[in-house]
């Protein structure tokens, strides 16, 4: 007898959110239920079967006065009735403030549909897989739980910070045959405008980028490693100078001291009015038309950070608004606070092997969306017949090293893909009547004989369903059919007050039974056994000296903090 297999059970839908909570425990009762309402609101369109929830600052800035409700917090979510079908969790929060050596108040969530079977989860003391059956929550302190890995960023990766509570906290699974890592990061702010705006990368974006760096290398260099997702708060910065190069091309700058530190001094740009433009402080980065030029295109040519790592770290096309500072006031749900240069802090990152477990068979062609945020150039430069330089006005360059970034020339149409779109008064909303009914019958319009039209002329005839109903139901397939078949990366509760961070997620279709995929490449009981060599990822000195120190990772323990030693 011939077995057919169910149609879509060779994929499974996953969720990853990555979300900036601190914020929203500062006002609990009136923040907790918003966001938990949009996030489940963002489940039930996405429908996934797995979700993986990471979260930062948990507890909020005022830790000790609270983490009592973070317990609430979890709780609504494991209890509400929008994830009753999802009988495996598994949460581990770090709430542990009385040991700051290792607190990160880093937490991670995962919720697995009872359709997902033969569910594992990695012990990093045991190295193997263990079944995953019903709830467990780990939170306050998890040092001694063994699957996951738990690992904070020494003090001096960032010497201006004084407490640092950033770090990693990762774990590994194995989700219908195929093992893929999560891992939950959070990297160093900008202090300082004011020091930001030195050439590009910054002292700060060489901080963060040192730290990423050896992530990976920890990352790579682990025998027992899957494909990995790298989400978090990354606090990737646009590259400060060049944003304000840009909007103060036909002003004066004047320097304004209000005492005798430097942390007084403010930065005013002004036009030959006098009216002051751009005013830019240590925690002020205010200009006068600072909720609507910040959401334009060419501010997603100075998002460089990533740029470095590219070969090894794959994106998403970005079409999304900057998803940080926004105002902590439910009144002003979509303005940007005048605090920092809006910028994407929050992403959701793939390895390179991840990305072929994800990528859909007509879009996962080699050459397709190759080093998508290389020299970003804006839509005006890109039309115009000499527009062959690479967005900081260097020539196009071809890569070298893994060090450097491939700045190729992009299409029109690719950087269209990339652009924000800009807020348009005439371009109408999905839900304007008009512009829905002018979908339906463009979609219509395809064929006379669709079995949309017949399916349309039928119901008229019969009057059932109602005039509305039909709309409503064809508006759903348009828009909800087309989102659940493609990879989706965007915003949660983009209309909404979510606290200063906007929550990003990304909806993929993990393909089953694909084992370890990289030991397609290496496997223990090969003949040789000899492992390939992995991409290299060059580690930075902690200082420029004769006696330069490189950062390495202690592996002793599934909990560790991360360690130097001498080369």
């Amino acid at each position: 007898m011939l077995k057919f297999k169910k149609m879509g059970s060779d994929k499974v839908p996953l969720l990853l959110v990555t979300a900036n909570v601190g914020s929203i425990f500062e006002e609990p009762s009136v923040m907790l239920p918003i966001w938990t309402s949009e996030f489940l609101q963002a489940v039930s369109r996405m429908d996934p079967k797995f979700i993986a929830l990471h979260l930062q600052e948990v507890g909020g800035k005022a830790y000790e006065k609270s983490m009592q409700y973070v317990q609430d917090f979890v709780q609504r979510l494991c209890e509400c009735p929008e994830l009753r079908l999802f009988d495996k969790i598994r949460t581990f929060l770090d709430e542990d403030f009385s040991s700051p050596e290792k607190f990160t108040a880093l937490g991670n969530m995962y919720f697995a549909h009872s359709s997902l079977t033969d569910l594992k989860i990695w012990d990093f003391d045991l190295k193997a897989y263990v079944d995953v059956q019903g709830k467990e929550i780990h939170s306050g302190n998890i040092e001694k739980v063994t699957t996951k890995e738990k690992a904070k960023f020494p003090q001096h990766f960032f010497p201006e910070c004084k407490w640092s509570r950033k770090g990693i906290l990762r774990t590994r699974w194995m989700i219908r045959g195929t093992a893929v890592e999560f891992v939950n990061i959070h990297l160093f702010h900008d202090a300082s405008n004011l020091l930001a705006m030195e050439p590009f990368p910054s002292v700060y974006c060489r901080s963060r980028r040192r730290a990423l760096r050896h992530t990976l290398r920890h990352l790579h260099s682990d025998v027992n490693a899957a494909p990995y997702f790298i989400f978090g708060d990354f606090n990737f910065r646009t590259d400060t100078g060049g944003v304000v190069k840009k909007v103060t091309e036909d002003l004066t700058a004047f320097r304004m001291q209000n005492g005798n530190s430097a942390d007084s001094c403010k930065l005013q740009f002004r036009g030959a009015d006098q009216r002051v433009v751009l005013t830019i402080g240590k925690k002020e980065f205010a200009h006068v038309d600072h909720q609507k030029i910040f959401r334009e295109p060419w501010l997603q040519r100075f998002d460089k950070e990533l740029e470095a790592l590219r070969p090894h770290l794959y994106e998403f096309p970005v079409k999304f608004p900057p998803s940080y500072p926004f105002e902590e006031d439910v009144h002003l749900p979509t303005h940007y606070m005048k605090t920092r240069c809006p910028a994407w802090c929050d992403r959701i990152l793939l390895s390179q092997s991840a990305r072929l477990l994800v990528q859909h068979q007509d879009s996962g062609r080699i050459g397709d969306n190759k080093h998508l945020h290389s020299s970003r150039k804006s839509v005006a430069e890109s039309s115009e017949s000499s527009g062959r330089t690479s967005a900081d006005g260097s020539p196009a360059r071809g890569q070298s090293s893994p060090g450097k970034t491939l700045e190729k020339k992009g299409s029109v149409a690719e950087l269209d893909a990339l652009c924000v779109p800009a807020a348009s008064a005439s371009r109408k909303s999905i839900a304007d009547p008009t512009s829905v009914q002018q979908a339906i019958n463009a979609r219509v319009a395809e064929s006379e004989h669709s079995p949309i039209r017949r399916k349309l002329v039928r119901n008229q005839s019969e009057g059932s369903p109602k005039p509305g109903d039909t709309l409503s139901s064809e508006l759903r397939r348009l828009v909800e059919g087309p989102a659940r078949k493609r990879n989706e990366y965007g915003v949660i509760g983009d209309t909404a007050c979510m606290g200063d961070h906007k929550p990003i997620y990304l909806r993929v279709m993990l393909q089953s039974d694909r084992g370890n995929f990289r030991q397609e490449f290496y496997s223990e009981s090969s003949p040789k056994h000899t492992k390939p060599e992995e991409p290299e990822i060059q580690a930075e000195p902690v200082a420029e000296s004769p006696n330069s120190r490189y950062i390495h990772f202690n592996m002793e323990s599934p909990c560790h903090i991360f360690k130097e030693t001498d080369i």
